[in-house]
């Protein structure tokens, strides 16, 4: 048991980790190693193979330091006397932990070039079951069980020098600063609940030189790498991604230790088309028309290391007055830095509101943009959600049960791997104990059930949207510090332009150089995502980044939103101009926008925000 916290310096960084006493007696385990479900557990191992991963856990420590559900690269974590000790401890059946990758000798920290991971800053993915802000506090009958993967990994991986020739990969285009004019909205003409019309902001100023050419719109998705099974652990590869599973004749598993293991009978292989990304049609414009969807939403807790990186920003709000004194000290000092970033637009509330796409919703593949495979991610993308009734009409404004709308932005993905239950889409979902919902599941338009269908979202398909605990409580009660009765809600929702309050924001993470930096880039208005990011180097070359390539292919849903310097990219010299592209190729560009590599306050090491001064 844990008897002693102490605060101590890992590797000579001045980043605080909370440490903890080493458990005993330590039972040694192989590698790769994976574990599910309750239990507290003492083990010992030489290899963390490539890295770490775990959800919904309540203990996860490795030689006393916490990597509560967090994905976390091996590399980063330092041996003690050659060996790795890792205390466990889970109340739940779908807490989950893996060692995985490439296993072999001692990991071998890397020094310098990748930054220490915190348990004290806004960058480590907290979703523990023991805070009063997680779901721990919803005494639900209707238990909402998603399983969430903390996904992705924000280390800097091999060397940073400058060497030989950049080869820089993504668009890159020569532009300059361009003024935003609106314009008509035009007529929505829906696909896949979206619009697909032209762009209702416009360009007054086109980019100079001439862009990068637009790939061939007609390209399919490439065929996924050839991996290792490992890397599943007890997911099944097929296609060359891992796929989920469950027990066709239980309504309430995730997986299929209950029907005879993944050879059984009754287990049911989801198709591998739900766990790679998704081929859905490219929006490059939202208006405020667009059609409503039926659905229904779980929640997850208050954990703030979502797959797309952004930190503290979406999570924290000046409407949250109570949960975790810890979590609300950070919020408080977000918010005094970035007052923008904590204020809530007009009519609506949104700060605070963000919630997880499905897997193949998060990560998609669009043919009109560079990239092979997953080359677009949803962060950022903005939903009006409502709560209705469980026949799908609405409380009318005064009745019980209404609460106002809530917009939401997305900032996580649920991987259907790993919530087979809610999250591979119409007519895989495993969510059926939910039987009193009129779209609880499965959702229009209605399919017939074949969980293994090889097939690409279908336009007009609803998505399934988890959300974090402050919009699942204002949905409930109308209040952000409300409770929460149920652990699943009927909702509809549309996307909407994002209302968001400020200019474009660049989250730059601790341990940027000349050589080497990884951006966030958030509060984004209309569209709310961007597809590519340049920074200019000090030749005057623009340099596109890259997203972070720290990932499994097999696992294409769960990577890191992070923008990269490409390997070999630089120097670059402060200050440095930024440019942006929205989905769509609107261009706005932050001359000078990075003016040091590191916060001037040492409190704000870990969430140095810098406002761009430009906006969509």
């Amino acid at each position: 048991m844990i008897i002693t916290i102490l605060l101590v310096i890992l590797l000579g960084s001045a980043n605080a980790l909370f440490s903890a006493a080493l458990c005993s007696p330590t039972t040694v385990i192989t590698v790769p190693f994976a574990q599910d479900g309750v239990g507290d557990f003492c083990w010992e191992t030489t290899s963390l193979c490539t890295y770490i991963n775990s959800w919904n856990l309540t203990t996860l420590e490795i030689n006393g330091i916490s990597y509560l559900n967090t994905y976390t690269a091996s590399s980063t974590i330092a041996p003690v006397n050659g060996k790795y000790v890792i205390h466990y401890v889970c109340t739940v059946s779908w807490g989950h932990f893996e060692i995985t990758g490439t296993c072999g000798a001692v990991s071998t920290p890397t020094v310098g070039l990748t930054p220490t991971r915190t348990a004290t800053g806004g960058l480590t993915p907290t979703r523990t079951a023991t805070s009063a802000v997680t779901a721990t506090r919803t005494p639900t009958t209707r238990t909402a069980t998603a399983t969430r993967t903390a996904t992705g990994t924000r280390t800097a991986t091999g060397t940073r020098t400058a060497t030989g020739t950049r080869t820089a990969t993504g668009t890159t285009q020569t532009a300059t600063t361009v003024t935003r004019t609106a314009t008509t909205t035009p007529t929505s003409t829906s696909s896949g609940g979206i619009s697909t019309t032209p762009p209702v902001w416009t360009q007054t100023k086109a980019p100079t030189g001439t862009p990068s050419p637009t790939p061939d719109p007609n390209r399919t998705q490439a065929p996924y790498p050839v991996v290792d099974a490992t890397v599943c652990i007890d997911w099944v590869l097929k296609d060359n991604v891992c796929c989920g599973r469950y027990c066709s004749n239980i309504n309430t598993s995730e997986n299929c230790d209950s029907c005879g293991g993944n050879g059984g009978t009754l287990c049911t292989v989801i198709s591998s088309k739900a766990s790679k990304s998704g081929v859905w049609p490219p929006v490059t414009t939202v208006s405020a028309s667009e059609p409503w969807h039926f659905s229904r939403s779980t929640h997850y807790g208050m954990g703030y290391g979502g797959a797309c990186a952004f930190g503290l920003y979406g999570v924290c709000s000046s409407a949250l007055k109570s949960g975790d004194p810890r979590f609300l000290e950070q919020c408080t000092a977000f918010c005094q830095a970035y007052p923008d970033l904590c204020k809530d637009p007009a009519g609506t509330t949104l700060r605070g509101n963000w919630g997880a796409a499905p897997g193949n919703y998060y990560s998609q593949f669009w043919p009109s943009i560079p990239g092979e495979r997953d080359n677009y991610l949803s962060c950022g993308e903005c939903f009006e959600i409502v709560r209705t009734k469980k026949d799908g009409t609405d409380y009318a404004v005064g009745e019980v049960g209404y609460t106002p709308p809530i917009t939401l932005q997305l900032a996580d993905s649920c991987p259907c791997a790993a919530n087979t239950k809610w999250c591979c889409g119409t007519g895989r979902d495993h969510c059926y104990e939910v039987s009193d919902f009129k779209y609880g599941c499965q959702l229009p338009p209605a399919l017939a059930l074949d969980p293994a269908a090889e097939r690409d979202p279908i336009p007009g398909e609803s998505i399934h949207i988890d959300l974090a605990d402050i919009a699942m409580a204002r949905l409930q009660t109308g209040d952000a510090n409300g409770g929460m009765v149920d652990g699943v809600i009927p909702t509809r929702y549309k996307r909407v332009p994002c209302p968001v309050v400020g200019n474009v924001f660049v989250w730059v993470h601790s341990g940027a150089s000349a050589y080497w930096f990884a951006l966030s880039v958030v509060n984004v208005k209309g569209l709310g995502s961007v597809i590519n990011v340049e920074a200019q180097a000090a030749s005057g070359e623009w340099v596109s980044l890259v997203r972070d390539p720290n990932y499994t292919s097999a696992r294409p849903q769960e990577r890191y939103g992070t923008w990269v310097i490409p390997q070999g990219a630089g120097p670059f010299t402060i200050p440095i101009s930024l440019r942006f592209t929205d989905p769509a190729r609107s261009v706005i560009t932050a001359t000078g926008a990075i003016t040091a590599w590191a916060s001037a306050d040492a409190t704000m090491a870990e969430t140095y925000f810098i406002d761009t001064g430009v906006q969509f």
